[in-house]
């Protein structure tokens, strides 16, 4: 009886290392992954990064869509550190009404809602996606970060 409760227990522990080595951590999306996304929804990707002279992104992608009022501007940091300092200047240039959805070392979402504008500032690791639209237009630019699974 006692073998068998062993088998069982180590099968048992090896099954759950199995089964959770196929879970992984948000993985973050490149520059080229981010454009090819948003192009595939509409919307047309400009490099900015030779403009963006404010934010300390090693890269700058903005993307808008005619006739839809959705700006969505992706960062590449060359470290987690500015990431997470460019978030938390963003955030504290918003008005203190917003909502914090999760914080944490990797990870990062702030949610505000400004009269009939709504913002979205998402980190994961060293990039970063900042929306600013319409509450009208608020699930569009939610469908484009969700689709870059952030």
């Amino acid at each position: 009886m006692k073998k068998l409760t062993k088998f069982l227990a180590v099968t048992l522990a090896a099954l759950m290392a199995v089964s959770l080595a196929g879970c992984s951590a948000r993985k973050a999306a490149t520059a080229e992954e981010f454009q090819a996304q948003a192009e595939s929804a509409g919307y047309t990707v400009t490099d900015t990064s030779s403009s963006d002279y404010t934010s300390g992104a090693k890269q700058t992608l903005s993307a808008v869509k005619d006739g839809v009022d959705v700006q969505v501007t992706f960062y590449a940091f060359s470290d987690s550190d500015s990431a997470l300092s460019w978030y938390t200047s963003e955030k504290s240039d918003l008005p203190v009404t917003g909502k914090t959805i999760v914080d944490s070392d990797a990870y990062s979402k702030y949610t505000l809602t400004n009269g009939e504008v709504y913002y979205l500032i998402v980190r994961l690791n060293t990039t970063a996606i900042l929306c600013k639209t319409t509450i009208a237009k608020q699930a569009e630019a939610e469908s484009l970060v969700s689709a870059l699974k952030y």
